[in-house]
Parts: C-alpha cells; sequence; structure tokens
C-alpha cells in the first residue's frame, strides 16, 4: 500500500517536483501489524539498496534487491520501499519468509501503478 508519505511523494515525481525523491531502498522487516498509511519504519528494518528495476506488464513495476551472507537471519513478514530521503513510502505485509544468515537472496517487490 502507498502510504500517506508516498502519495505525495509520488505526486511530486509525476509532476516532475524536486521534492519527489526517487526510490532508492527495499526494507525488509519482522512486524505483522495490518498497513495503516501513517508507517514511518518497520520492525527490525534491514535496508538493501535497490539494484534493478524491471517495468511488468499490466501496470506493474518491480524493485529488486539482494541480502547478502552478512545480513541477520529473521522472519521477514513485511517489506517497504524507502526514498533518497529515507522516508517510507510504500508497506506491505507478506506470508512469512525464513531467512538464513550466510545465504544470499534475491528480493523483488512489486508495485502496482494505476
Amino acid at each position: 500500500m502507498v502510504l500517506n508519505a508516498g502519495i505525495q511523494n509520488a505526486k511530486d515525481l509525476l509532476r516532475g517536483d524536486s521534492e519527489g525523491k526517487k526510490y532508492l531502498k527495499i526494507v525488509l522487516g519482522t512486524g505483522n501489524a495490518p498497513v495503516t498509511g501513517n508507517e514511518t519504519s518497520l520492525t527490525n528494518q534491514v535496508e538493501k539498496d535497490v539494484l534493478t528495476v524491471n517495468d511488468l506488464a499490466n501496470g506493474y513495476l518491480q524493485l529488486n534487491g539482494e541480502l547478502d551472507g552478512s545480513d541477520p537471519s529473521m522472519i521477514i513478514q513485511e517489506m517497504g520501499i524507502l526514498n533518497e530521503d529515507g522516508v517510507l513510502c510504500h508497506r506491505k505485509v507478506i506470508t512469512p519468509q525464513n531467512i538464513v544468515s550466510g545465504v544470499v537472496y534475491s528480493i523483488g517487490y512489486k508495485i502496482r501503478v494505476q
């Protein structure tokens, strides 16, 4: 879900306003509270750089990153996107995923632009 802070960011980006900031980080967390739109961070947040972006069919955009072997073990239950100012603009709760330290994981975050 686009969070309240992300709505204005998206509007600024679309109209070319310098206040709009590029999405630069995928964040992962262990919380599972429902999305309210007012979140500012994730529980036990781990930030990873967006490495590539894919324009997918049906209006989806996918931001891709990677967890490397030095990242902590955790059960990921939420994901989000930070803009270049570190503002949490998007968050979703996901099916729990067990991440084991020492293993490399590819991560993808799909957003529908409609």
